[in-house]
């Protein structure tokens, strides 16, 4: 990984004016394989998740993609909708043994951690706080807070010093 510390006043004007020397109205031939053009879309689509990832880039690049998903259709077509949908998102996390212990309340941390990312994710994109964005993460908040109380209120027991 380059250290940038070293990145001053010249380099950040060497990149400006590498910048203003692009144009965004000629257009660039890209000549791919349908199979690189979708593994392409697939890597953006994990670049568009990152929470940090917002602004007018971000928007150009989905837009310029588009034409390449508009090339596809039946179910290449839909797979590549998808991946722009967070609610069709695999979850890899490995499982645990179902007669662990803990399993249940394994799940439900986890159900409680999905909760939080979606207002991490929320706000985000919400560049001023106001009543009507609280009131939003409020909502994405609350249920996960509740069952986090649960948890340690019903679900974790105290031993007794015959099991330590």
């Amino acid at each position: 990984m380059t250290d940038n510390s070293s990145f001053n006043q010249e380099e950040s004007d060497k990149y400006e004016a590498a910048f203003k020397q692009l144009s965004d109205t000629n257009t660039i031939p890209l000549l791919i394989t349908e199979l690189a053009a979708f593994m392409l879309i697939a890597q953006l689509q994990l670049a568009f998740r990152h929470p940090n990832n917002i602004g007018a880039s971000r928007d150009v690049v989905r837009e310029s993609i588009q034409p390449i998903v508009d090339y596809f259709t039946g179910d290449v077509r839909e797979i590549l909708e998808r991946g722009f949908h967070p609610e069709f998102d695999i979850d890899t996390t490995p499982q645990p043994d179902p007669s662990w212990d803990y399993y249940e309340t394994w799940q439900l941390l986890h159900t409680i951690k999905n909760k939080i990312d979606a207002g991490i994710k929320f706000i985000s994109g919400e560049e001023l706080a106001d009543n009507t964005t609280d009131e939003k993460l409020k909502q994405i908040l609350e249920p996960a807070l509740e069952q986090l109380e649960s948890i340690i209120e019903n679900d974790l027991t105290n031993y007794s010093d015959d099991y330590q």
